[in-house]
């Protein structure tokens, strides 16, 4: 445990403190903080989800102000561990000079927590600079080697109601239905599931059919999954889907879009993806998302419904580590 007058806290599910909630709920943190605030709330308010798994978050303040700097969260869900997900708290700065110091403290904090194996530490999502930080510092203190190339390299943008774009491309099908996943949907969802976890960025943390099942089923049952329901020759299939599945107060994240190539190229996606933000604009102040920053069609279908980067271009990698030392999770 870190002592006394370590700049590093610790909480589990039953005691994130006042102080750590106000920063993850702040306006200026709440859009970046969206992977970890959904899951800390649930967590937190529901004692019995998930009993016995592994719940931590690290809050590193500075020493001087007491103001919160990072939050950590090395958590669990589902289908498994997640990464370690870090936040940077506003005001920040995020020069690699005043990184180190920081991310060697939760290098130092999570080795030191009771029964903690650096083998849970399977990869790192943050924004760039912070991925790579905590990165080198778990390369230096836990002594596994991080792999050069990230898992996941994506840019960070939000959709609010100023940005939204109502009006799109009309269908190219003529009878098609965009709506909320009912129970019925479940075996052609996990299939699509399936496929999502298969696609090139993604084939490391590929779903068995089971876990694409429960996957789908827990989507259904939370309302955070659409699809686009398409009739041709009589059959009616699932075109497209989208999904949210990380919620909180005032923003929602699209963690999930996938369309099967045979139904590709047609605008399916991007009409899905717009009546979901109409609907998610309803009670969320905006939308966020992550896009491959080699996807540049998506981007661009992202752009076209009215997603935009919060503070000029903003990139985010998951770096992940020797893959002979650690025990992968899934996200």
């Amino acid at each position: 445990m870190p002592g006394l007058n370590s700049s590093v806290r610790r909480f589990d599910r039953t005691n994130i403190p006042e102080d750590v909630w106000g920063a993850l709920r702040d306006r200026d943190n709440a859009a970046r903080a969206n992977v970890i605030l959904p899951h800390a709330e649930k967590v937190s308010s529901h004692q019995e989800f998930l009993p016995g798994s592994e719940q931590l978050w690290l809050v590193y303040s500075d020493l001087a102000t007491s103001d919160i700097r990072f939050i950590l969260s090395c958590t669990e869900g589902p289908l498994g561990k997640y990464p370690i997900f870090i936040i940077p708290v506003a005001p920040f700065q995020l020069a690699s000079e005043l990184l180190q110091g920081p991310m060697e403290a939760f290098c130092e904090a999570l080795l030191n927590e009771a029964d903690f194996r650096r083998q849970r530490v399977f990869s790192v999502f943050s924004v760039e600079p912070v991925s790579r930080a905590f990165a080198s510092a778990w390369e230096k203190i836990a002594e596994i080697k991080c792999i050069n190339e990230p898992y996941y390299d994506a840019f960070f943008s939000a959709c609010t109601p100023g940005t939204f774009v109502r009006n799109g491309p009309q269908p190219v099908d003529e009878v098609i239905e965009l709506r909320p996943a009912v129970p019925q949907d479940a075996d052609k969802i996990s299939k699509l599931c399936e496929e999502f976890s298969n696609t090139s960025h993604l084939r490391l943390f590929s779903l068995s059919s089971e876990q694409a099942k429960k996957e789908a089923r827990l989507m259904i049952e939370n309302e955070q999954v659409w699809v686009y329901e398409i009739k041709e020759g009589g059959e009616t299939d699932i075109a497209s889907i989208v999904a949210a599945t990380r919620q909180s107060h005032t923003v929602a994240a699209i963690t999930k879009v996938y369309t099967p190539e045979k139904w590709q190229r047609k605008g399916r996606a991007e009409s899905l993806v717009r009546r979901f933000c109409r609907e998610l604009l309803k009670t969320h102040e905006q939308v966020v998302l992550y896009v491959g920053a080699n996807l540049d069609s998506a981007q661009k279908l992202y752009g076209r419904v009215g997603f935009q980067a919060t503070s000029g271009p903003e990139r985010w990698l998951e770096i992940g580590f020797d893959r002979a030392e650690v025990e992968l999770g899934h996200w």
